[in-house]
């Protein structure tokens, strides 16, 4: 190679090698060190300016605003992890953050806006509530984020009123010293045709808004009646009164062969530690989304909008991931480590199940033959 050229190539390389130093350098200290602990390359934050270019007229009225309310299920410790880069980016505007449960996210909030009473900004995790939130039209229009742009269109409603800040997979765990990979359905309909699954081989919880409920709508009415009563019928299966992860526990030590649903992050945990479970997803794959909102009457929307869309970004979606093992809705977030591969849902149907059929007559039918079964059965432990 010339001298001449070299030196230049040299150069050239040591401008870009500056110029990523000095894009990493400009992320906050928190930031830089959850991209180092999770053995990330910092271009992961390429395109993260572009992400948080709010209107200036938001920034400023945030800072007179000078605080967001927010309602969510996160705890206090990991809210304040998760938001540590918010907090350096946006000194300006204070987080007034407060857990609650699903009523004090929900009612309690419906019953003070009756009131003429606004007690938060943004809420997370409203399902108990948000017919009454729909039916007083309490949403704010939220398609002007920038942020909307970084996730797929059917992970925010139609009309802009809420968006969802990360997704869960329900789909099936097993016990790997009882059943093999080779024995994993396909698609839920190949669950009735396998003998391994009848008289016990499989448990179910009692939350099919979780999983059954997305399907129902996709598949039809009569396919979910069809399906629910082969399920019950046919495979008799082992019906617990756990949570999804105490069952997803129970698969782990062999009490239960299979069950569903049950979380990804969970079983993750348990294969991080070598424990004898796997997952599995038939097709189509059950999501749900969590929903985050921001309400119309608002008095701090403009702070509320600058929270939003830092959460939509791909730093506030590595973030939270850090904090809880959350799957990211963020497009260039659907990748390891964000999303495990012993998942396995790459080029999979998706089930999304939309918020707005939770009391919607679908459910209603949904539980009425779910309920039948459940109470009838008899094999509930």
């Amino acid at each position: 190679m010339y001298p001449i050229m070299r030196v230049a190539l040299i150069g050239l390389a040591s401008v870009l090698l500056t110029s990523a130093d000095s894009k990493a350098a400009d992320l906050p200290k928190m930031t830089q060190k959850v991209l180092g602990e999770l053995k990330l390359d910092p271009s992961l934050m390429n395109g993260l300016d572009d992400e948080l270019k709010v209107p200036q007229a938001w920034l400023d009225a945030a800072a007179r605003e000078g605080e967001v309310i927010i309602m969510g299920t996160w705890p206090e410790k990991q809210f304040r992890v998760m938001t540590q880069p918010f907090v350096e980016r946006y000194p300006s505007i204070k987080l007034n953050y407060q857990r609650n449960a699903g009523t004090g996210r929900g009612m309690a909030v419906v019953m003070a806006l009756s009131a003429g009473r606004v007690i938060a900004d943004v809420l997370t995790s409203i399902a108990d509530a948000y017919i009454q939130f729909q039916e007083m039209k309490a949403f704010a229009d939220l398609r002007d984020l920038p942020g909307i742009k970084n996730i797929p269109s059917d992970y925010a409603s139609s009309d802009g009123t809420w968006v969802s800040h990360k997704l869960s997979y329900r789909c099936m765990s097993y016990n790997t010293e009882k059943l093999s990979k080779a024995d994993m359905p396909a698609r839920w309909d190949d669950l009735l045709t396998n003998p391994k699954w009848r008289n016990g081989g499989l448990a179910l919880t009692n939350q099919p808004n979780s999983w059954l409920l997305g399907l129902w709508e996709t598949n039809g009415e009569q396919w979910g009646r069809d399906f629910t009563r082969r399920l019950f019928e046919e495979l008799k299966p082992e019906q617990r009164k756990e949570s999804m992860t105490a069952a997803t526990a129970l698969t782990v030590s062999g009490e239960l062969f299979a069950t569903i649903p049950s979380p990804e992050w969970q079983v993750q945990g348990f294969v991080d530690k070598k424990a004898p479970i796997n997952y599995h997803c038939p097709e189509p794959v059950p999501i749900t989304l969590s929903q985050i909102v921001l309400l119309e009457k608002s008095p701090r929307k403009n702070a509320g909008k600058v929270f939003l869309n830092w959460m939509l970004s791909r730093e506030g979606q590595m973030m939270q991931y850090y904090d809880s093992y959350v799957v990211p809705v963020h497009k260039d977030l659907q990748i390891p480590p964000f999303v495990s591969e012993f998942v396995n849902v790459a080029g999979k149907q998706k089930n999304v199940r939309d918020e707005s059929l939770l009391g919607s007559d679908m459910q209603k039918k949904m539980l009425e033959v779910w309920n039948k079964y459940w109470a009838a059965t008899g094999r509930n432990r």
